[in-house]
């Protein structure tokens, strides 16, 4: 049975401030609101490690807990270098001080040994990365294994964690677009897995979300100029597309479509695409073959001609 993966993602621009520190509050905010007991765990350790997520054998005693930050770069001739620190206090105070120079990408992972003493099952996994083809924009994203949404047992408290926890970052940093979906490569959002020409590409829509949607699922975060081209919150509340909406700290709303993610699929994702058609980018989409690849909640239908011209 094939493992998908879900992604929280949020994108942010320079008006919020620099954008370092938007990643550390990220950063710093997930691990609080995620894994607290674990990073209490690991607060005392050194900043230096020699744990190697590339490296061949055994790295750590069975069952015990690691933290991990890695920042790559690209050195001269585009060769990329790779620096790791332990995740302690000492080593996010390290990786404050390299945030000042935005790296290629940042990651930070928790989790524990295998019983052979591999680097094993993950317990959280986050990363940002700034844009390559427009500077001034970010890319935040954590990643959960979509089973643990699902499970019968524990899925709906799992759910409520990680929804609190992006709550807190999105408060804190006005995001222009967020969402949790299934992750797709690259960072696609359902959307632009499904569109054409320039519309898939992330590093082009990303720009443009001050004023456009990249896309709709499950929780779909807008930006206060998206906000007001739909009419305000209380104009979104009246779609009844939504279980929450609700008005950001900083500006934005807040999207959730149903309380229990997996009471999410094609009927509530109509529901969700009329009442945002308005700020989505206009196009026919083109389904693709799904095989292998995770449930995709995309309505065939140009938001243009639902919506008329305000979506131009």
């Amino acid at each position: 049975m094939t493992q998908f993966w879900l992604e929280a993602q949020l994108n942010v621009d320079t008006s919020r401030g620099p954008l370092g520190d938007a990643a550390y509050v990220w950063f710093d905010t997930l691990t609080r609101a995620l894994t607290p007991a674990e990073r209490a765990e690991l607060a005392g350790l050194p900043a230096a490690t020699r744990i190697n997520p590339l490296a061949e054998g055994p790295q750590g005693e069975p069952g015990k807990l690691y933290g991990l930050i890695e920042v790559d770069r690209s050195i001269g001739g585009g060769y990329p270098t790779t620096e790791r620190r332990h995740l302690s206090e000492e080593g996010l105070e390290w990786l404050r001080g390299e945030l000042a120079d935005l790296p290629k990408k940042v990651t930070v992972w928790i989790g524990r040994f295998t019983e052979n003493g591999f680097l094993g099952g993950r317990l959280m996994f986050a990363g940002a990365w700034p844009l390559r083809k427009t500077p001034g924009w970010l890319v935040l994203d954590a990643q959960v294994p979509a089973d643990r949404f699902t499970d019968p047992g524990f899925g709906r408290a799992e759910q409520q964690r990680c929804l609190r926890a992006v709550r807190q970052a999105a408060d804190r940093l006005n995001p222009s677009f967020g969402q949790i979906d299934y992750w797709r490569d690259k960072g696609n959002t359902a959307l632009e897995r499904w569109s054409t020409g320039l519309a898939r590409d992330a590093q082009l829509a990303i720009p443009q979300t001050r004023e456009r949607l990249r896309g709709y699922s499950w929780l779909t975060i807008a930006s206060q100029e998206v906000a007001e081209k739909l009419g305000g919150a209380a104009a979104v509340a009246a779609t009844g597309a939504f279980a929450e909406v609700e008005p950001l700290a900083e500006g934005g709303l807040w999207l959730l479509a149903t309380e229990d993610f997996a009471d999410y699929g094609m009927r509530a994702a109509e529901a969700v695409f009329h009442a945002v058609a308005p700020a989505l980018p206009p196009g026919m989409p083109r389904q693709r073959d799904n095989f292998g690849e995770p449930p995709t909640f995309v309505v065939i239908a140009d938001p243009f001609v639902v919506s008329g011209p305000r979506c131009s």
